[in-house]
């Protein structure tokens, strides 16, 4: 396992979420979405990803998305995974 963080930040933006998140250079980092909550199947959203990544895929409001990210090596082999993050989208009609 590499000595980094495997940390990953949320933001909200126009276009989606943006996903940040450190990678060393030989490293593979897939994007894991999932709706819902804990029991909910993770999706992988991206392969090989750059950071920061934008989630555009649209949901309704009231959708909670939780995110992750897996590093791999350049052999596939895994070295760990990201923190969750989670968010709660709310309806841009209400947001004042």
């Amino acid at each position: 396992m590499n000595s980094h963080k495997l940390l990953i930040e949320l933001t909200l933006v126009p276009a989606g979420r943006h996903i940040a998140f450190s990678k060393e250079m030989l490293e593979k980092v897939h994007v894991y979405r999932r709706v819902g909550t804990e029991g909910d199947t993770w999706q992988q959203v991206a392969t090989n990803a750059r950071s920061p990544f934008i989630d555009t895929e649209a949901f309704p409001a009231g959708t909670t998305l939780e995110y992750q990210v897996q590093h791999f090596t350049q052999q596939d082999d895994l070295e760990g995974h990201s923190n969750i993050v989670r968010t709660t989208l709310i309806d841009p009609a209400n947001a004042h």
